[in-house]
Formats: structure tokens, C-alpha cells, sequence
């Protein structure tokens, strides 16, 4: 609680000298539920503040016209859980917020929380859901503005640690709130001056991403992390300026799923997994999401379900990007990699 507060001091005097940014108080109620089913007994109500700070983009406006006017934000919260199973969660996310029709808008964000009660202090090893000091505060949810300073949102967030630690059974959490803005909102702009969008880009890119990072085992003898990498290679065509699909070609590595297959004396001579993915990234000035999905073509018999998914963030200067991956497969998590990457533009 003293955090919150210390948080909710320092954004006053800020807010008051703010010119291009708002600054956002919010009320929060949320019915928290672990991700175990079977555990339902645990699920609890519980109530929350939260201090958001928001910058409208002014940039490009071929991404502005088609974005309507997104914004980016940062929010801070505590949540306060009445007996919860492990206390009391403290967060922060990375926010974008753009429209969906005239007063209602969508959100998604991502980043990490801590809760006031750790593994270290639950004795009951059947109830710890969370089982590190950090794990990941993952928000995705819709707000409704009523009037230039009023917004209600409702929300669905996700803490776990990727299992990096075990157990992991994540808790979830359903969350409505009332949000007053220290400034108003911006009017809303009309873009029918700006002109068409036209050919004068590359809609062809060829490229090449280098990704790493660790990942745990989802079999219960093994313990620890274990190393993976990710060589890609990419197409990709643009179907306007901020809005491009395409194909992926990986190479890549699991250090858990070889290390399996060495203590069952399986053999996999092959020295990496391949894999096809197709992707859809939707960008927003210099940043982008990009999500996909496709079959494993090469891999071990211990891989029953051959699909591959993966979720990224990038931020993208001249022609390079860096980012964070989430990959998963067959909609388990697996591990999170740091990406480099170059794109190649291609002539029409």
C-alpha cells in the first residue's frame, strides 16, 4: 500500500505540468480466480487503485489515419486481496489503447507484478500459484469513455512466472473500474484533409531475426533452465503502410526438449527443429505486434502436437527491429526470447 501511495504522490505534481500526456486515477473491483479449477475454493473479490499515464501519438499519418489517433500509456496498481493465496498484487504494464467505434476503445498491455506474499511464505505447497517475487501482469480489455474525463473499463489479467519456477499454476483476474483523467481527453480529430494512401512504399520485405533466451521443462524430473535460440528467415507483404502478412522459415533450438530425449535414450540426430509460421503485424508508428502460428516440419517423435505459436513486440528503426517473443506450442508456453532483426525492402 505505501508504494501505491508513494506512486499516487509523485503523479500529482507531474499531471499539473503535463502538456502532451494525461494522467489517469482509477478505482478498481476485481474477482481474482487461480487458474486450477480444481482449486476454485481460493477465488476471491478484491478492490484496487491505479495511476495511469498516457501520451497520444502525433506522428506519421498514414499510421494515424488508419489507428485513429492510438495511444500509449503506462499504469501502476495495487490491488488489495482479502486473504488472498498470495497476498496482495503490486503491477505495472506497458499499454496500447486505440479505438473500436466512436466512444469505445481496446486495450492490451503487458508487463510484471509482484505479490506481498511469496512461495517463501506460504507453507502449503498445494496452494502456491505464485511462485517467484516477479512474474509477468499480462491486461487485455475494453474502456468505455463517457465524457472527455470518465472512463469504465473491464479487463481480463493474467500473473504467472512461465513456469521458470515450479509449481505455477498462475491466477487470473476479472476487473471492472471507473477512471477520471486530470486533464481532459483530446477532441476528437478528423483526418479527411489527409490524402489517400498511397503506393509510394515497399510493399515486399525480406529479413532475418536472431532470437535467444531460456526456457523451463513441463516434465516434472527436470528442473532448471535450459537454453534455446531462433534463426528466421522472413517475407512479408504489406497490404497498406501499417498492416503487413507474411511467412517465416525457423530454425531454432529447445535445450529442454533435447535434454528430455537424452534421458529417455531417444535419438534426434537432426541438430534443430524447423518450422513454418504464418504471421499477421499491425504497427503502430515504430512499434509492432506481430502474431503467429504454424506446423513443426522437422522434429522429434517426443512432439505429439505439432503446431507453433508466437507472439511478439517490437520496436522498429530504419530497417532494423528489436523486440520480445513469446513462443508457445500447441497453446503451452514454452519460453520467451529477445530478438534482433533487419528487414530488406524490396523495389515494386
Amino acid at each position: 500500500m505505501k508504494r501505491f501511495l508513494l506512486l499516487f504522490a509523485m503523479a500529482i505534481p507531474l499531471a499539473l505540468s503535463a502538456q502532451s500526456s494525461r494522467w489517469e486515477l482509477s478505482l478498481t473491483g476485481t474477482f481474482m480466480t487461480p487458474n486450477d479449477i480444481a482449486q476454485i475454493d481460493y477465488a476471491r473479490a478484491a478492490f484496487g487503485g491505479e495511476v495511469a499515464w498516457w501520451y497520444r501519438c502525433e506522428g506519421d499519418a498514414y499510421w494515424i489515419q488508419r489507428r485513429r489517433n492510438p495511444g500509449f500509456g503506462i499504469r501502476a496498481s495495487y490491488t488489495c486481496i482479502p486473504n488472498g493465496i498470495a497476498g496482495d498484487r503490486i503491477g505495472i504494464v506497458g499499454l496500447v489503447q486505440a479505438p473500436l467505434f466512436k466512444k469505445l476503445d481496446y486495450h492490451l498491455g503487458a508487463g510484471f507484478s509482484s505479490f506481498t506474499r511469496s512461495a517463501f511464505f506460504t507453507h502449503d505447497p498445494e496452494n502456491i500459484f505464485i511462485s517467484t517475487l516477479v512474474c509477468c501482469l499480462i491486461d487485455v480489455g475494453l474502456d468505455f469513455r463517457i465524457d472527455d474525463r470518465l472512463t469504465t473499463s473491464f479487463s481480463f489479467l493474467h500473473s504467472s512466472n512461465g513456469r521458470l519456477h515450479r509449481p505455477n499454476m498462475g491466477l487470473n483476474f476479472l476487473q471492472a473500474s471507473i477512471s477520471y483523467s486530470l486533464s481532459p481527453r483530446p477532441a476528437a480529430v478528423s483526418y479527411a484533409h489527409l490524402p489517400a494512401i498511397g503506393q509510394e512504399f515497399s510493399r515486399h520485405e525480406v529479413g532475418f531475426a536472431i532470437q535467444g533466451g531460456a526456457v523451463a521443462s513441463w516434465d516434472l524430473l527436470q528442473e532448471g533452465l535450459f537454453p534455446c535460440y531462433d534463426v528466421s528467415l522472413n517475407y512479408q507483404y504489406y497490404l497498406d503502410p501499417v498492416v503487413a502478412v507474411g511467412g517465416t522459415l525457423d530454425f531454432w533450438y529447445n535445450g529442454s526438449h533435447y535434454s528430455l530425449s537424452r534421458m529417455y535414450g531417444e535419438s534426434y540426430t537432426f541438430p534443430c527443429y524447423i518450422s513454418a509460421l504464418g504471421f499477421v503485424e499491425g504497427f503502430w508508428g515504430p512499434l509492432s505486434i506481430k502474431a503467429g502460428i504454424g506446423p513443426a516440419l522437422v522434429a522429434p517423435t517426443r512432439v505429439g502436437i505439432r503446431f507453433y505459436e508466437r507472439v511478439g513486440a517490437y520496436y522498429n528503426f530504419s530497417n532494423n527491429f528489436v523486440g520480445i517473443a513469446l513462443n508457445a506450442h500447441a497453446g503451452m508456453i514454452e519460453f520467451i526470447e529477445l530478438c534482433y532483426g533487419h528487414r530488406f525492402k524490396l523495389k515494386r
